[in-house]
């Protein structure tokens, strides 16, 4: 196993653009609100993306568990088709909780045959056997995976985030596993999870269950190192390291300044051996401002054990600046510029024109370093220069621009086009709607520098060492 991570990680991987996309994944994530369930679909989806793309950037290789499959038969038959990676941990362990727990509705039988809990990580594997079960006919009846789920009492605000299986074929019906993130730093030890299958292969039903679990023991080690960019405001603090069985839990203290309330610091994690802890969920605990300081403070799970042998940790915590769109009036003279709020990026307008029906805005993009941000993304940051009328510009209770509520009235171009090879020098057309009474000094334009900060390099902080032994 040593050897294929060794192999892994000498592959070359944009491990910037993948972890600005999972960072910029999960802030959307943990800002808007959990639609409605009607369907499994996207939760599956979006968890299987988030995954897919942690497991690529961990350089992640599951090998076979012949010691697990040999002792527990039946549930290494489960695992071996559609086990997850923190259960294939626990089962080579034998910490795999054996259960039989049967429902029955609508002919439909399901059993919950195996659960673990390590961290924050509870997960389930069942199986489903009746008549009516087939992924093959399913067609358009069922959810993505092949079944509904939900936990408690079904209230959205109440679900854990989870990751799922699709239905697998057997001779003895169909099998699945899932696991639960618990959100709950303070979860008991031992617990029952209240879970409830809604719809099987378009098998409407209930069936309900209360998953008895009890959390494999772990071992806590305590730490005060720490390391700060002097004199600029961010410092990054150790709490705790937990050593569980198959995952681990880093708690740890973020303080950022308040103008950049919106960066995060985020952590690498090695040991002394160089294997790389695999990300998978910070969780912000508490949050205050003290004065002109923001301090949070961070549990952190990630889907990978320490190594018995390792005697460090060494953590690497990196800031990433966060910018924001700027709005700007168009009614003053030309040339103008629009510049960042925070970097030293800016745009220089250099005309407006009225071409029938269609504005013309004409801008030179500025101080951008073409070596670090492609090409693709300047492009990306010029398609989404918007315009907005003036008078529906919206601020929240804190003065900030509230883009949510100006959504409805921003109005995007058809096309941003390079007007030089070689220049940043744009064009970005609009279709105008009601031309007769349009006036574009009645406008103001939008600019998501946001888009290349985003994709500047992070700022690396000294690294921290945390003794294991």
């Amino acid at each position: 196993m040593e050897r294929f991570h060794k192999e892994i990680s000498e592959i070359k991987v944009p491990k910037n653009e993948i972890l600005n996309a999972i960072d910029k994944g999960l802030e959307k994530g943990f800002k808007e609100k959990v639609p409605k369930r009607k369907s499994k679909v996207k939760l599956f989806s979006a968890v299987a993306l988030i995954a897919v793309t942690i497991f690529l950037a961990a350089g992640l290789i599951f090998a076979p568990i012949s010691y697990a499959l040999s002792t527990i038969p039946l549930l290494g038959s489960i695992y071996e088709k559609i086990g997850l990676q923190i259960g294939y941990e626990l089962l080579e362990s034998e910490l795999i909780t054996q259960l039989n727990q049967k429902a029955t509705s609508n002919d439909v039988d399901i059993t919950i045959t195996s659960a673990y809990y390590d961290g924050n990580i509870i997960g389930v594997t069942f199986n489903a056997e009746g008549d009516k079960v087939s992924m093959d006919s399913m067609g358009d009846r069922g959810p993505e995976t092949g079944y509904n789920f939900h936990l408690f009492d079904g209230d959205e605000q109440n679900q854990w985030s989870s990751t799922m299986t699709e239905l697998k074929e057997t001779e003895d019906g169909y099998i699945a596993s899932i696991e639960f993130y618990n959100p709950n730093a303070n979860l008991s030890k031992n617990y029952t999870l209240p879970l409830t299958f809604t719809n099987i292969t378009g098998v409407k039903g209930l069936w309900k269950f209360n998953v008895p679990v009890e959390q494999v023991p772990s071992e806590t080690i305590y730490s005060e190192a720490n390391t700060e960019l002097e004199g600029q405001g961010y410092s990054f603090k150790m709490e705790s390291v937990v050593k569980g069985k198959a995952t681990t839990i880093l708690n740890y203290k973020t303080t950022i300044p308040l103008v950049g309330k919106k960066d995060t610091i985020r952590i690498t994690v090695f040991d002394n051996e160089g294997n790389r802890l695999s990300k998978f969920h910070p969780n912000v605990l508490t949050t205050e401002v003290n004065g002109t300081s923001i301090v949070k403070n961070y549990q952190e799970l990630f889907s990978s054990k320490i190594s018995e042998d390792a005697k460090y940790l060494t953590i690497q915590p990196e800031i990433v600046k966060s910018d924001k769109e700027i709005v700007n009036a168009m009614d003053q003279t030309l040339p103008f510029i629009v510049e960042s709020s925070r970097f030293n990026y800016s745009i220089k307008v250099k005309s407006i024109q009225r071409e029938g029906g269609q504005l013309v805005l004409d801008y030179e993009i500025q101080n951008i370093n073409t070596r670090s941000i492609r090409e693709d993304i300047i492009q990306n940051f010029a398609d989404f220069i918007m315009i907005v009328k003036s008078d529906n510009i919206q601020r929240d209770e804190n003065g900030e621009l509230d883009m949510e509520k100006m959504l409805e009235y921003k109005t995007r171009s058809d096309q941003a086009k390079l007007k030089d090879e070689g220049s940043l020098h744009y064009q970005s057309i609009f279709n105008i709607k009601n031309p007769e009474k349009f006036n574009y000094k009645d406008y103001s334009i939008v600019v998501p520098f946001r888009t290349l900060s985003a994709n500047e390099k992070p700022i690396q902080m000294e690294p921290i060492k945390v003794e294991l032994q």
